[in-house]
């Protein structure tokens, strides 16, 4: 294989004229040199080549002494340029590290991603370029996280098998040297993380001296809230980061308690009708295989970006604490429960009446990392604007606006599409845990003998024999298998929520079909009690924005004579986005 390459090398090299200039080359009579092979683009024959620098410099600098890659990286201004090694060192390569730290003869492959570093000013280079006499440590990091967490800034590299070459200098500390690598989340300013290589565990204030060659996966903890801490009596129920909806609220929604009873009386349906299985049992069956199925790594591309567009909402009105999920749905509007609204405002305030307060406790972020308080210093904090045209208290949703600081709003996830269908049984939730953003997957339960004669919308309006029932989406989660050693008569509703109000679910399309808004405690068999959750279908909430707010419907949102064509088209170019 070497001997077919060279005549390539040979040829690309005269025929390009790619030499290093001058200085480079009085450089190189002065310091001891290194050489490597290139590739541009994932094409192997394409721009082969050799290029040679002095051991000292970084790889960045070597090659933009090189014509055609300088050249490329000009041309590809806003992008982020990705080295992965593939002959000598492995894995996404750190643009400042040393040509010291390369063996002699590797091969390096260059593309080009666009990732949110491409609104950066000056084009930005991702790396760590400080210089030491210290002899260099190279080891390897997975590129996604234990418990498939998010942990590089570049969305493109979080991916299962892709892995990261790093590089630091004997004495310093592990977390010195994620630290200065520049590719990592924010999380690597915090102590709350460390290393994991098979069953050994290694703490992140340890020295790199041992790293040397080794792959490890990054595990950041999961603190408890310290608001949680904090309480002196728990239930299991808060336990489980559960809390009842509060009574003023409930009053607020006789929806909710509606949809709860219907949920119950489907439930005591089924189990009347079961005879070989108790509906629990065929639940959890269900719930087992669809959480068992595997997730394709396109999908995991698809719920990585979706993250990025879920945020956190945090608030502090006096002392009444609280948190919430929303997402941005388009521009700078962002979705989320109405409820959540009552919460933050506290009882007998009408949250339209009150949007200055809202605007002033409230905090929206983005961020992957866990945040104690609503005063954090978040690394992507949002104000809200004192706006509230457009809520319900029927369908329990609101759209609210963040406040414009010149920071970067995530894409808004309506652009991907909206499913028009009810999933057949797998969907994908985004929320919050303790603070956490993670993903959990929710099997769709049916709803009884009252089958929808209807799923879709003809011009934004309900067709015949489109129930009100048909408008929310009951699911099973981890969270409802949960053994509860609870009396429902201990609670005045039975009506739950937690920090996932207001979360996104998607089809396993990467459609968005509904928001996230409560949880029900429903007896399945006699003294066994568990929670089905509730969401709100998207083309309700759509089609009830466009019924009584038509102009900013027409103005936010795509004016689609077939919705489902043109949300076919979107997550379909959405995709081909992503391969590319």
């Amino acid at each position: 294989m070497e001997s077919r390459k060279r005549p390539n090398e040979t040829s690309n090299n005269q025929e390009l004229g790619l030499c290093s200039s001058k200085k480079t080359q009085q450089d190189q009579n002065t310091f001891p040199t290194k050489t490597i092979k290139i590739t541009m683009g994932e094409n192997p024959k394409k721009y082969l080549c050799n290029l040679t620098h002095r051991e000292t410099g970084s790889l960045y600098e070597a090659l933009n002494s090189h014509g055609l890659v300088k050249r490329e990286i000009e041309k590809q201004a806003g992008k982020e340029m990705l080295v992965c090694g593939k002959e000598g060192t492995e894995g996404y390569i750190n643009l400042g590290m040393p040509l010291r730290c390369f063996p002699q003869g590797s091969h390096v492959v260059i593309t080009f991603s666009k990732t949110e570093s491409e609104e950066k000013k000056n084009n930005e280079v991702c790396g760590r370029f400080d210089q030491s006499s210290a002899e260099c440590v190279v080891f390897y990091i997975h590129a996604v996280g234990n418990r498939e967490q998010r942990i590089l800034r570049c969305r493109d590299l979080h991916e299962e098998g892709t892995k990261l070459c790093v590089y630091g200098f004997k004495g310093e500390t592990i977390k010195t040297t994620l630290r200065k690598d520049g590719r990592f989340c924010s999380f690597v300013e915090s102590d709350h993380w460390k290393l994991i290589n098979s069953d050994t565990i290694i703490e992140n204030s340890q020295p790199v001296d041992v790293l040397e060659g080794k792959l490890f996966q990054i595990d950041v903890e999961r603190k408890e809230s310290s608001w949680a801490a904090a309480r002196t009596q728990k239930s299991e129920l808060e336990d489980r980061n559960i809390s009842e909806l509060k009574g003023y609220i409930v009053n607020l929604y006789p929806t909710l308690t509606g949809e709860r009873e219907k949920v119950r009386a489907c439930i005591k349906e089924k189990s009347e009708s079961s005879k070989e299985e108790s509906l629990l049992q065929a639940y959890k069956r269900k719930f087992s295989e669809v959480a068992k199925s595997s997730i394709s790594n396109q999908m995991l591309k698809l719920l990585s970006c979706f993250m990025d567009s879920t945020g956190l909402i945090v608030w502090d009105n006096n002392g009444n604490r609280g948190r919430a999920t929303c997402f941005v749905f388009r521009g700078l509007y962002i979705f989320t429960c109405r409820h959540v609204l009552n919460d933050i405002v506290g009882e007998g305030r009408e949250p339209s009446e009150c949007l200055d307060l809202i605007s002033q406790c409230v905090r929206v972020t983005f961020d992957d990392e866990y945040c104690e308080e609503p005063t954090s210093n978040f690394n992507s904090c949002f104000y809200i604007e004192p706006w509230l045209l457009i809520s319900d208290d029927t369908l329990d949703y609101a759209v609210l606006k963040l406040k414009e600081n010149g920071q970067q709003v995530p894409a808004g996830l309506y652009n991907n599409g909206i499913a028009f269908v009810l999933p057949s049984e797998l969907i994908y939730m985004i929320g919050h845990e303790n603070g956490n953003k993670v993903f959990d997957r929710c099997a769709v339960v049916t709803q009884g003998k009252r089958k929808e004669k209807s799923q879709q919308f003809v011009h934004g309006t309900e067709a015949a024999g489109h129930s009100h029932y048909s408008k929310f989406l009951h699911m099973c989660t981890k969270r409802s298998f949960q053994e509860m050693n609870v009396n429902p008569n201990d609670f005045t509703y039975n009506i739950f929520y937690n920090g996932s109000s207001g979360s996104p679910l998607f089809d396993c399309k990467g459609s968005l079909v509904a928001m996230h808004t409560v949880g029900f405690i429903c007896e399945y068999e006699s003294g066994v009690y568990n929670v089905i959750e509730v969401g709100i279908k998207m083309e309700s909430i759509l089609a009830d924005i466009k019924q009584k707010h038509k102009i900013w419907y027409d103005g936010v949102c795509v004016n689609q004579q077939d919705v489902e064509m043109c949300s076919e088209a979107y997550i379909n170019v959405f995709k081909q986005d992503i391969k590319m």
